[in-house]
């Protein structure tokens, strides 16, 4: 079939579907290139940062604060900057971001300890926050619906991959000669990023909305019920989003440490490339049912760890939760369809914020669980929310079809 193309406010659109459009369009092929950079030396860096607070409370407690450590400063870009994320120019913003994640990410690699860890987390966290915000916009302004499932089935899988590559290179770098190199590299994939960011196509000169209130991005996706519930999905499932990374230390031996933080990741990976190339998840019912799997998914690795087993059966558990985890990459390309576009930087904040929240407090609770009784507590009380949650929001969706 010919590819229809269209200039639409300076910016090119594509009308594709599958991988190969996505990645000949001229602004998602250099997004997904800077996220591919960026996201190998971030979750290195990330592995080097959990290890370093692991080794500073010698539990699981010290790698859940330094996740979790990004969720204040995320919520605060939510509430303070997110009405002016839909302002600046895109390119300018992405880049300047990038150059400040290297800044943050040098502290820590100048003086590798707990303290600078989560300070840099913190911080890094918050520039996420805002990067994601305006990616969601340039998203949505640049590339037609049908593009979209398969971008952010993409870029999920370059995430996932990167998370793969960078966690087990940055977990087995930081345990055999500390964690500066891994948090260096870091540094360094944030300033290719910047560069390969700085040639995104600029969009022709218009004048940006009025600034909307701060409460704008909670008040679209609760009057909308089709992203209020799966809002609410997204929330309970991101609360044990991070379990596979933080309990790992305390499941595994210390040689199947990184084989089993980075097996999450793979799964999602492998995930993202067979299934966001169809129309499967472009139902939010069918996204629910993956989000189902993904509480069984949990609970069963749960009920492994109880078991003397093999670290590879720990590390087979983690896969299927990163596949669960999927379902993700539908409810992205849903919000970008439902969303209004001039308001979608702040819808994106919104959430991004939010999920923060919900992880990091999520992952601190649940590491503080694991530490109190057993990892297969933690994984078990993930498991149940993620379960409840989606078959309620499932429920509700259903029936909203049937009745209206």
């Amino acid at each position: 079939m010919p590819r229809a193309e269209t200039r639409t406010a300076g910016w090119h659109r594509t009308r594709t579907g599958g991988f190969t459009g996505v990645l000949r369009h001229p602004v998602a092929k250099r997004l997904l290139g800077a996220k591919l950079v960026s996201e190998i030396g971030d979750f290195a860096g990330l592995a080097a940062l959990v290890l370093l607070g692991f080794g500073a409370t010698g539990g699981a407690i010290g790698a859940a604060l330094v996740l979790a450590a990004r969720s204040l400063p995320a919520l605060a870009v939510a509430a303070l900057a997110g009405s002016w994320l839909d302002q600046p120019p895109r390119r300018a913003a992405m880049v300047c971001l990038a150059v400040a994640g290297a800044a943050v990410i040098a502290v820590p690699a100048a003086a590798p300890n707990a303290p600078t860890a989560i300070a840099a987390a913190s911080l890094l966290g918050a520039l996420r926050a805002a990067f994601r915000s305006v990616e969601a916009a340039v998203i949505a302004e640049s590339v037609d619906p049908a593009a979209r499932l398969p971008l952010f089935g993409l870029a999920t899988a370059v995430n996932q991959a990167a998370q793969v590559l960078g966690v087990a290179t940055g977990a087995t770098v930081s345990l055999a000669a500390g964690a500066r190199p891994a948090l260096i590299a870091d540094a360094v994939s944030f300033l290719l990023a910047a560069g390969i960011l700085a040639r995104l196509p600029v969009a022709a000169k218009h004048a940006r909305p009025p600034r909307a209130p701060a409460s704008t991005g909670v008040r679209v996706i609760w009057r909308h019920a089709t992203l209020r519930w799966l809002a609410l999905a997204t929330l309970a499932t991101v609360v044990s989003g991070q379990l596979p990374e933080a309990l790992a230390p305390s499941i595994a031996h210390r040689a199947w440490v990184p084989a089993v933080m980075a097996a999450s990741a793979a799964g999602g990976t492998v995930f993202a490339l067979l299934v966001t190339r169809i129309a499967f998840l472009r139902r939010p019912a069918n996204q629910l049912r993956v989000a189902i799997a993904l509480g069984a998914a949990l609970t069963a690795t749960g009920a492994a760890t109880l078991l003397p087993g093999p670290d590879w059966l720990y590390a087979l558990g983690n896969a299927a939760v990163g596949a669960g985890l999927g379902w993700l990459s539908g409810a992205q390309a849903t919000f970008a369809d439902l969303a209004p576009v001039a308001l979608m930087g702040q819808v994106e904040a919104t959430m991004v914020a939010a999920n923060t929240m919900a992880s990091g407090a999520g992952v601190l609770l649940l590491g503080a669980l694991a530490d109190g009784l057993a990892p297969a507590a933690a994984y078990a009380c993930g498991g149940a929310v993620v379960l409840g949650t989606a078959t309620i929001a499932r429920r509700r969706l259903i029936d909203r079809r049937y009745t209206s």
